[in-house]
């Protein structure tokens, strides 16, 4: 399936056809991106999405090439020319020896629905490790394998497990878990700190809500009450099961945090 959707994508300065479009521009060289929620015709959290492509950059030794003034005009020129309200806008630096290049583009987007929040979404687990947790750079191994697996209508996600057995994060989100009245969440170097993660550790902060980041043991999987996504397409959405594990979706803490969250984009939208 091609990545690239609606009717414009924008190469480097330039304009072109969705239908010039190739995955293979990403198959050389690295490729450092974010995938970034827009919602009203507006990137959401954009401020934070490109400083985390920067430290994503820093990561593997590159840098980012276009400054946030430039960035910012480049996403809102592919937005007002695709004329989309909502969906999910993706950039990308390609580095491949002495070339650069920069995409900006629109991607099929996968929202759960209003039932997949109310009973919660099926995942399993895959051994895998990233080189670079910190870095978001794409792999096209590990997601040609795990679209495979999520191209099941009965799976939503694919949860990351290390060599140790530990439970990271998902293959395109993060992961909490709950018990009683605390969250916990894999260490900060292990996972891609997600835009939607930092900001509920922030809400958690606010509202005096312990949140413990160490490592989970797949073997203790079974002793939490419940569990969580968070990400771009997702924003936080309720875990049903992990394998043959069952959770509780309508945990009061969790049901506090969907609220809590929804509220955190509403304010958004009022100040930018």
């Amino acid at each position: 399936m091609k990545e690239c959707s609606q009717y414009k994508y924008l190469h480097n300065s330039k304009l072109r056809d969705t239908s010039e479009f190739r995955n293979e521009f990403f198959r050389r060289g690295l490729s450092l991106y974010e995938v970034i929620r827009v919602m009203n015709s507006k990137p959401v959290f954009l401020k934070e999405h490109l400083m985390r492509l920067e430290n994503s950059a820093k990561q593997v030794g590159q840098f980012v090439w276009l400054n946030y003034s430039e960035l910012v005009e480049k996403i809102e020129l592919v937005i007002s020319r695709n004329g989309v309200r909502d969906g999910n806008i993706k950039i990308v630096f390609n580095i491949h020896q002495n070339n650069r290049n920069f995409y900006c583009y629109f991607v099929p987007h996968n929202y759960p629905d209003s039932q997949a929040y109310q009973e919660g979404v099926r995942t399993v687990v895959y051994k895998a490790e990233r080189s670079h947790p910190n870095a978001k750079i794409y792999n096209h191994e590990l997601r040609t394998y795990t679209n495979s697996i999520i191209e099941s209508p009965e799976i939503f996600e694919v949860i990351l497990m290390d060599n140790l057995d530990h439970i990271t994060e998902g293959s395109r989100s993060n992961l909490f878990f709950i018990k009683a009245d605390r969250l916990v969440t894999a260490p900060d170097d292990m996972v891609l700190n997600g835009i939607v993660r930092g900001k509920l550790i922030e809400i958690c902060d606010r509202m005096g809500i312990p949140v413990c980041k160490e490592d989970i043991p797949f073997e203790t999987l079974s002793n939490f009450d419940a569990a969580f996504l968070t990400g771009t397409s997702p924003q936080i959405l309720p875990i049903r099961s992990i394998n043959a594990i069952s959770f509780d979706v309508n945990h009061p803490l969790l049901k506090q945090l969907l609220e809590a969250y929804r509220n955190e984009i509403v304010h958004y939208f009022e100040v930018i």
